[in-house]
């Protein structure tokens, strides 16, 4: 497969990425990858070839298709090493998420209802059913608007992702690495939360290019993420989770607010890098956390008196909603978060093929 295919470039809260139909594709599989791999320029860290943006938050991919069973659209999201040769379907985008309505609407999938067009998706890496409401103006998706996100530096018009019965919802507590206590909570992705000065990392003015360039911190991370892997059944060793399983689990550095502005400071890690603001799945779950009893994050968060949890990460602070019963079966009903997105270009992509 060689053809020009049909593609829309966009931004979805601090992501950007490349969305596509499901109907240019070829079936899931080596072939899709291989696909996928070349339209980003994967492998290499520059990305010169392809599309990617040489950073694993604009080096990603969506796939949608018409949803079935109620769902108004289906979509997978796909994490793209940049100088590794992976395509990772195992978990799920909370930026990117943000933009899947918006292009739906604009793709004709749903039709547009003003001034709010509610789209039912359904990610299909998890199985977790999202409801968005998408402001729409003249029959498309509004990117005006006066809501502003840290890390983006237009506002925008607020798009409401809600993820309904986000996950499991158990919190377990545990060493990992010998030393480094941790939570792993599965609530829209698979997360570890460990305390920022067991690693030596203080939050007070966090710069994730300074300790990019520390690499005994980074082993360290990835050390307390393959423990991690392993314990959940994803990797066999620390040392293959990196090629086995290089988003499940992503971890999260957390401490002590370092104002009233804020409930808890928080630091992301992904693929194997320190994450320049937070990835949106794991501001989720760690809102949830926060909200659950005997973790982590709840024994460092302070101030939360309701659903809305405000966490501080590099670039500011991002306000998350999480709906927890701690009593119930599912402790986590649903969590939310107001971001924006934008339509940065539509056209096609040339494989260099052939597929």
């Amino acid at each position: 497969m060689n053809e020009p295919i049909p593609a829309v470039l966009m931004r979805g809260g601090t992501s950007k990425g490349l969305f596509l139909h499901a109907r240019d594709l070829p079936p899931p599989g080596p072939g899709r990858d291989a696909l996928i791999l070349d339209l980003m320029g994967s492998p290499d860290p520059m990305q010169i070839d392809g599309l990617g943006g040489t950073h694993s938050s604009t080096s990603k991919v969506i796939v949608v298709e018409p949803g079935r069973d109620g769902d108004d659209v289906c979509y997978w999201f796909a994490q793209v090493g940049i100088d590794q040769p992976i395509v990772d379907w195992s978990g799920n985008c909370g930026n990117l998420t943000t933009a899947v309505g918006p292009f739906a609407i604009d793709e004709g999938l749903v039709a547009a209802v003003e001034p709010v067009t509610r789209v039912r998706l359904r990610n299909g890496n998890t199985g977790v059913r999202v409801l968005a409401e998408v402001p729409v103006r003249d029959g498309r998706a509004r990117a005006d608007g006066e809501h502003h996100i840290p890390g983006v530096r237009r506002s925008g018009a607020p798009v409401v992702t809600r993820y309904l019965d986000p996950g499991r919802g158990e919190a377990s507590s545990q060493v990992l690495d010998g030393s480094a206590g941790v939570t792993i909570l599965d609530v829209t992705h698979p997360y570890v939360f460990a305390l920022a000065r067991d690693l030596g990392v203080d939050l007070a003015a966090p710069r994730p290019a300074e300790l990019n360039g520390d690499a005994d911190l980074l082993v360290r991370v990835e050390r307390l993420r393959g423990a991690a892997a392993v314990a959940l059944g994803r990797a066999t060793s620390p040392d293959r989770a990196a090629q086995e399983s290089p988003i499940v689990p992503r971890i999260v550095l957390v401490g002590e607010p370092a104002d009233d502005g804020h409930h808890v400071t928080a630091l992301g890690v992904s693929m194997g890098k320190i994450h320049h603001t937070l990835p949106m799945t794991g501001a989720l779950c760690l809102a949830a956390a926060v909200r659950l009893p005997g973790t982590v994050p709840s024994a460092v968060a302070s101030g939360v008196t309701g659903e809305e949890v405000r966490i501080r990460h590099p670039q500011g602070v991002v306000e998350v909603l999480a709906d927890v019963d701690p009593s119930g079966g599912s402790p986590v009903r649903s969590v939310g978060v107001t971001r924006t997105a934008r339509r940065l270009m539509a056209g096609t992509v040339h494989p260099a093929g052939p597929f």
